[in-house]
């Protein structure tokens, strides 16, 4: 990931997609929500980036995604073209960009959340060195929040560790629909051995994408009582959160995750987007909490795989249940075994002088 000229490899950044709890679906005005959202950061579900800028060159954007150059630079373009109004620097630079996810493509995991989150980082600090202020400032990191979220809402979510709310609430005066707000104080100790088995049920391309989806909710017969829903859930998982209680985080969870398919499949067009085994899955998951009585749940994003939650403590019970009953519903018994993670990290070892201009006048 090293470039060809001299100085030209200055950021790099790895960072976690995230899993919504309380579920964002609908937009308005720019990659604004419609309803505030509450997510938290996966641990094993990343995508590493890095960001060189050179002068020479054709290309705006040559951008190369697991060692192959994509034709993804098209959006990248885009993005870049789009926020470059905040930063004067990007429109004198030619970009190459690196970039690799830690998780297969379609495997339930929003790879535009940690790939646009990534980006942003890179681009976060590229333009605080130049300008000479502290990147690890709460500045720094809610400026990154609002830099994914124009790439892709749900990425404003990953650039924070544990739990992080996108969109404005009653809760906190300082939530935004600009950009998130991390919940690092105050949760139980109990939710930081949150785990995730993502149960694969099928890896296909979704029937319908995240945008089209979220403009169907523009007219959605439902959309009022949606947006009221939303905030009544969040409010009451944070209370789950702070207090422990995790008989109330998985009703709140679950409620969210059907109510979402049932946005789906009562919008115009609609989408089924479950299949049968999604069905069984969440069946036995249900079954499996009423006879064992340990806390497990299951969440759903915009697809067919299922997302199982459950508590550290549980952790071998539960991987004995889904080895015994549930691998015989996903597609090649595949499964994907995470769990809460501490959020981004820098790759880069500090770093390099900006590169020159042809004069040789400094950096811009």
């Amino acid at each position: 990931m090293t470039g060809t000229a001299k100085h030209a490899h200055l950021s790099q950044w790895k960072c976690p997609s995230n899993i919504a709890l309380v579920k964002y679906w609908g937009k308005r005005d720019f990659q604004k929500p419609m309803n505030p959202s509450l997510s938290f950061v996966l641990r094993n579900a990343f995508t590493e980036t890095s960001v060189e800028l050179h002068k020479n060159g054709d290309q705006k954007v040559t951008y190369y995604f697991e060692g192959a150059e994509s034709p993804f630079g098209e959006r990248i373009e885009k993005y870049l073209n789009h926020v470059s109004g905040q930063f004067t620097w990007i429109n004198k630079y030619n970009f190459r960009i690196h970039s690799h996810n830690s998780f297969p493509h379609s495997a339930g995991i929003a790879s535009s959340a940690s790939s646009f989150g990534a980006l942003a980082l890179c681009l976060t600090e590229l333009d605080f060195v130049h300008s000479g202020k502290e990147t690890d400032s709460p500045e720094f990191w809610q400026k990154a929040s609002e830099l994914a979220r124009m790439g892709s809402g749900s990425a404003c979510r990953s650039v924070y560790s544990g739990f992080s709310i996108w969109g404005q609430t009653q809760l906190f005066e300082s939530s935004s629909d600009e950009h998130a707000i991390t919940l690092s104080d105050g949760v139980n100790p109990v939710f930081s051995g949150l785990r995730d088995a993502i149960l694969m049920v099928d890896s296909g391309t979704k029937e319908v994408s995240s945008s089209v989806g979220h403009r169907l909710m523009d007219e959605h017969h439902y959309q009022r009582s949606r947006i009221a829903q939303a905030h009544e859930n969040i409010n009451e998982l944070y209370l789950a959160l702070l207090t422990g209680d995790q008989e109330k985080f998985i009703a709140v969870v679950e409620n969210e995750a059907l109510s979402l398919h049932a946005m789906m499949m009562t919008s115009n067009p609609s989408f089924l987007l479950l299949k049968p085994n999604s069905l069984e899955l969440i069946n036995r998951i249900r079954r499996f909490r009423e006879k064992s009585q340990i806390p497990v749940c299951f969440t759903i994003d915009a697809g067919p795989n299922i997302h199982m939650l459950y508590f550290q403590e549980n952790e071998l019970d539960v991987k004995a249940f889904i080895e015994r009953e549930l691998l015989a519903f996903c597609e090649n018994g595949k499964w994907i075994d995470d769990r809460i993670g501490s959020g981004p990290e820098r790759l880069s070892d500090g770093l390099m002088d900006w590169p020159s201009t042809s004069s040789g006048a400094g950096p811009i």
